[in-house]
């Protein structure tokens, strides 16, 4: 019974693990995408999880809420704080400032 109970462990982390890594590949290539966009560059080519909170997905299930914060340049001197929110690997918020302005991008509503 043991060895039930530590294998569903297992399979439940494992679970966690890849759909985390699908969720911050995701954030990551959304974030470059917005700042080439917007002529900024993202700063050490990464993204970092700040929390996780627990939400309602479309349809009723509990998913993952994932704020990651991320660092990113207009000129190569200064650096600014970045934020993108995902629930499983749709963005559902995504903040960075640029000339003084913030800009915020939401997901569009279906």
């Amino acid at each position: 019974m043991q060895g039930l109970g530590l294998l569903l462990f297992l399979v439940v982390l494992f679970g966690f693990w890849f759909t985390s890594l699908r969720a911050r590949e995701a954030a990551l290539s959304l974030v470059q995408k917005t700042l080439n966009e917007s002529g900024l560059q993202l700063l050490d080519g990464s993204i970092y999880l700040r929390k996780i909170w627990p939400a309602r997905r479309p349809g009723g299930a509990v998913g993952l809420l994932r704020f990651y914060h991320f660092e990113y340049t207009a000129n190569g001197a200064d650096r600014y704080r970045g934020l993108i929110v995902m629930l499983a690997n749709q963005m559902e918020y995504l903040q960075i400032e640029k000339d003084g302005h913030t800009i915020v991008t939401t997901k569009p509503e279906d």
